[in-house]
């Protein structure tokens, strides 16, 4: 939040200061009207498991991020485009970073997350491997590892608990069990 105001200080249209609206967080412009409300940023999240090898447990798709904490196992995750729904953000991340085409989409529920900047929406989804066979191939840029993990034997260095990373991990694992 102080970030937004930091950064919204000016009017755009007319370079009057802005003033906060109150009960808002929005700003506006004394001189023109000019109304700017606080932008969201929407995020995509996505648990991608595929059956195991051979009748074995399931598997949960795992990355490792180049920024962050790159410490951690996470999930596949990253911003909507303009005019994007995100459904088609989770179809187009998935491919961009490990190259994997998914299936049965489907939405999980949302989290805002100040963490990774202000205004920051997580929309968190599951989904599974179109192939099951498939194995991920790294961007390269964004991360450095990728691997499928039985639901079974996760690694230790998984988000933290009151994240909807870690929400959808779980998730995925009580699935499995059933």
């Amino acid at each position: 939040m102080l970030t937004w105001r930091r950064t919204h200080r000016w009017c755009g249209a007319c370079r009057e200061e802005l003033a906060d609206v109150p009960g808002e967080t929005a700003r506006r412009c004394p001189g023109c009207e000019l109304y700017v409300p606080m932008g969201l940023s929407a995020a995509v999240l996505t648990a991608i498991t595929r059956p195991g090898p051979a009748g074995g447990a399931d598997e949960l798709l795992l990355v490792r991020h180049a920024y962050g904490p790159a410490e951690l196992w996470a999930l596949v995750a990253g911003y909507l485009e303009a005019g994007e729904s995100l459904e088609a953000a989770v179809h187009r991340e998935v491919a961009e970073e490990v190259g994997l085409a998914v299936g049965r989409v489907t939405y999980f529920g949302s989290q805002p997350w100040a963490m990774s900047g202000p205004g920051t929406l997580l929309a968190g989804f599951t989904a599974t491997a179109a192939d099951p066979t498939a194995e991920p191939v790294v961007d390269g840029r964004e991360l450095t590892q990728a691997r499928w993990f039985p639901v079974d034997s996760l690694p230790a260095e998984l988000p933290p608990a009151y994240s909807i990373s870690r929400w959808l991990i779980d998730a995925a694992v009580t699935a499995a069990r059933r």
